[in-house]
């Protein structure tokens, strides 16, 4: 995982993130911004940061699509 040392390179790596979900058309949430920032500050790392987002989003089992 990518993990930065310096804020700027956190910073970078955030601010590469969000311009390709821009790019996309769509937007962050709240609470990823809350939580890049978080990154950004070195308060959690990158492993961190991925793990949250996906616990947000992540469809729980019982609700997968069946096969």
């Amino acid at each position: 995982m990518h993990d930065p040392t310096t804020p700027e390179d956190r910073r970078r790596a955030v601010g590469s993130a969000s311009a390709s979900v821009r790019a996309e058309g769509l937007s962050t949430t709240a609470a990823y911004d809350d939580d890049a920032a978080a990154y950004v500050a070195g308060r959690i790392s990158a492993d961190e940061l991925v793990a949250r987002a996906e616990a947000r989003h992540r469809v729980p089992d019982d609700q997968q699509p069946a096969d």
